[in-house]
C-alpha cells in the first residue's frame, strides 16, 4: 500500500483552481472530491469490490485529502455513456472490463479472445507484464484513459439460458445470447454457434423475464448477485472469456493531480487490485455452490473441439488490429 501522504502537502499541491478547472472533481470543506463509476450493484460485486477497496484505500493513503464517491448501479449512465463522461473528464475513474473500451480503442480486444486464458495466473502474468504496460501507453494516446490496475471478473464467463439445458455446445443454436456491445464478444458467442445479442447489462433481468433473450454469458458470481437465477435455470460451464476488469483513469483528471497525489493513488489501484484478485477463485466457488442450492442445473462444458476455430479468430484478429506481436506474447 502507499504511504499515507500528508493532507496539507496534497492540498497545496492540487490548490483551488485545478479543482475548478474542466472536469467535475469538486471540492467539499477542502476535500478533493473524485467520481468512480461501475455498472453492477453494490454488494460482493467483482466491480463493486474493486471500486470500494480503492476508495478505502485512497483515501487513506492521503490522509483524508481526498474523497472518491462510488456510483453503483449504472447511477452515471451505461457503460457507454460513462466511456464517454470519462474520456471527457466529466467521471474520474471507471471499473469495468476491458471489453466496454474495445470498442474505442479496438485492440484491447484481444484480452477478450475467446478460449485463449488457461487460468487468472495466465492473465496476471500478461496484464502486469510488457504487453499490459504496452496497452496502458496506447489507451493513453487514443482515448484519453489510462489503466491504473487491472483486476479480474470473479470467475470466468458462462452461458446461462432460461430454460434450455445445454449439455454441449452444439445445444446453442438457435439460442438468443446477451453478450455485451463488443466486436470480439459478438464474436465469440457466434463461435459457439449461438445468436449474439448485443446488449446493455442493466437490460439483462428484464429481456430475461420477456423472453427478448433466451440467456446470456457472464460468471457465477453475477449471476448470484445481479439474481439472474430467479429467471435463468441452467448454467453450461464454457469458460469462454476471461473478463479482464480495469481501474480506468480519465487522464483529463490525472493533468489536474499533483504528482504525490496521483502516485498515492496509483499505489492504492494496485493494492487493491491485489486484494480484489485474491477474492476471485472462493467467489466463483461460493457463488456456483449456491446457484445449486438455489436450483440452477450446471453443467461442465468440454470446448476444446472449439480451439481451432477459435485459434484462427485469434490470427486474423490479431493482424487486423496490428496487435500480432502482443498475440504472441500471450501465447508464449
Amino acid at each position: 500500500m502507499s504511504p499515507i501522504v500528508n493532507r496539507r502537502a496534497f492540498l497545496t499541491g492540487v490548490g483551488a483552481a485545478a479543482l475548478a478547472a474542466g472536469c467535475r472533481t469538486s471540492s467539499e470543506r477542502g476535500t478533493l472530491v473524485l467520481r468512480l463509476s461501475h455498472s453492477m450493484a453494490s454488494g460482493t460485486t467483482a466491480l463493486h469490490v474493486f471500486a470500494e477497496t480503492f476508495r478505502k484505500l485512497a483515501e487513506e493513503a492521503t490522509g483524508g485529502a481526498v474523497t472518491i464517491r462510488v456510483f453503483p448501479s449504472g447511477t452515471l449512465g451505461q457503460e457507454r455513456e460513462v466511456v464517454q463522461q470519462l474520456q471527457e473528464g466529466l467521471v474520474d475513474f471507471m471499473v469495468s472490463g476491458t471489453a466496454i473500451w474495445g470498442s474505442v480503442a479496438p485492440r484491447l480486444q484481444v484480452f477478450d479472445f475467446p478460449f485463449m486464458w488457461r487460468d487468472w495466473a495466465h492473465v496476471h502474468s500478461v496484464v502486469d507484464g510488457p504487453v499490459g504496460r504496452e496497452a496502458a501507453d496506447y489507451l493513453e494516446e487514443t482515448v484519453r484513459m489510462r489503466p491504473f490496475a487491472w483486476g479480474d471478473s470473479f470467475g470466468f464467463r458462462q452461458v446461462i439460458t432460461r430454460s434450455r439445458d445445454v449439455k454441449e455446445t452444439s445445444q446453442l443454436a438457435g439460442l438468443k445470447i446477451r453478450t455485451i456491445q463488443s466486436p470480439i464478444y459478438v464474436k465469440a458467442v457466434e463461435l459457439m454457434g449461438a445468436s449474439p445479442t448485443p446488449m446493455a447489462f442493466g437490460e439483462v433481468y428484464t429481456s430475461l423475464q420477456t423472453g427478448v433473450i433466451d440467456g446470456y454469458e457472464h460468471d457465477a458470481s453475477t449471476t448470484l448477485q445481479q439474481r439472474f437465477y430467479e429467471i435463468a435455470g441452467f448454467m453450461a460451464r464454457t469458460r469462454h472469456i476471461a473478463g479482464v476488469l480495469g481501474l480506468w483513469a480519465s487522464t483529463a483528471t490525472l493533468a489536474r493531480l499533483s504528482p504525490d497525489l496521483r502516485a498515492a493513488l496509483e499505489g492504492a489501484a494496485l493494492e487493491a487490485a491485489k486484494r480484489q484478485r485474491a477474492m476471485g477463485p472462493e467467489e466463483d466457488t461460493a457463488a456456483t455452490a449456491q446457484l445449486t442450492k438455489n436450483g440452477m442445473i450446471i453443467r461442465e462444458i468440454d470446448g476444446r473441439a472449439l480451439q481451432p476455430a477459435a485459434e484462427r479468430l485469434w490470427n486474423t484478429e490479431a493482424r487486423a488490429l496490428g496487435i500480432t506481436s502482443w498475440l504472441e506474447a500471450i501465447r508464449g
